[in-house]
């Protein structure tokens, strides 16, 4: 009976100081937990921060989103995944944090929207467990994720991050209760997102579930004040209590189900799948695809200075 969903190791875990094994616990729900939930939050998280204008106005003017979301979709997947898989002082966590921040080097970003898109990586996944996982996440989880998204906000130089998750999650509410705002570059860069996740499907049923995937999407951001600011206006309300009637079907089943157990998610071909990668990435060409262009001849930035020495990457992206 391996799919009854076992708690042993998530006993074990929580048995611990949250200090000791955050990064452990963080893997363990991404990994084998509630894997679907961490990875739907964390693209769900990504829209969250087109309702700040001073965010989405950049990202209109880049046209990362609008021009090619399903593009800016995988890398973000993609480097998030290298950098909080082994931690960000891992070999692969260096490797990744220094691409961001080169990424992030061509752009004038302040802090408090650095901090507020880190803050929605702790937020999120806790707000998606609460409504649609099929258990809430507690004190100590909830403080795992601040240990390790504080590991990497320290690691791109993200200033004054609040002391624990609780005094983030406050902060982030009154940031977002003083710049949550409409704005024409909210809705631009949220229906090129939208455009993105419809372009991970293959292209033969693009056409058939363009209108189920926006649906979908606009359902699962749960956030009526947002889609306000996005310009957006919410699904009927049959088919979003349809929607949320089926996800509540699967959080009921999870609770006893866990096909995870048999096969973790890392090394999944749901994990290793990137639309805009068939054949995996290479991670030193993740980024805007300009700014690859314009760093050396072949488009990566450490493509001549780290010839070779970058980490093996390469393995887990490959389906």
């Amino acid at each position: 009976m391996g799919l009854i969903r076992r708690k042993n190791t998530l006993q074990s875990l929580q048995q611990q100081a949250v200090s000791d094994n955050y990064q452990q616990r963080v893997k363990h729900l991404a990994n084998i937990d509630m894997p679907l939930d961490f990875l739907l939050a964390g693209e769900l998280a990504q829209i969250q921060t087109f309702g700040i204008p001073s965010i989405s106005r950049l990202l209109h003017r880049t046209q990362q989103y609008e021009q090619a979301g399903t593009k800016r979709l995988d890398d973000t997947r993609a480097i998030l995944t290298e950098c909080i898989g082994d931690g960000v002082s891992s070999e692969r966590g260096r490797f990744m944090v220094e691409r961001l921040n080169f990424i992030h080097g061509h752009y004038c970003i302040s802090n408090d929207d650095y901090l507020y898109t880190l803050a929605l990586f702790m937020v999120e996944p806790v707000r998606w467990c609460q409504t649609f996982g099929y258990r809430q996440l507690d004190e100590t989880e909830r403080q795992a994720l601040y240990l390790q998204f504080r590991e990497l906000g320290e690691a791109m130089n993200i200033r004054n991050i609040p002391a624990d998750y609780n005094a983030m999650e406050a902060w982030y509410l009154d940031y977002r209760r003083r710049h949550l705002a409409y704005d024409a570059a909210n809705r631009a860069v949220t229906e090129g997102l939208i455009r993105g996740m419809q372009g991970m499907l293959p292209k033969r049923l693009q056409p058939l579930t363009r209108g189920a995937i926006r649906a979908l999407i606009l359902t699962l951001i749960n956030d009526d004040e947002l889609l306000a600011a996005l310009g957006i206006k919410p699904v009927a309300a049959p088919l979003r209590w349809s929607i949320v009637a089926l996800m509540k079907t699967r959080s009921w089943l999870f609770k006893w189900l866990n096909p995870w157990q048999l096969r973790p998610f890392e090394g999944s071909l749901i994990q290793r799948y990137y639309a805009s990668y068939p054949r995996g990435f290479t991670p030193q060409c993740l980024g805007p695809e300009k700014i690859m262009r314009r760093a050396t001849p072949d488009g990566c930035p450490h493509a001549a200075a780290q010839a070779g020495a970058a980490p093996e990457l390469e393995s887990a992206s490959k389906a």
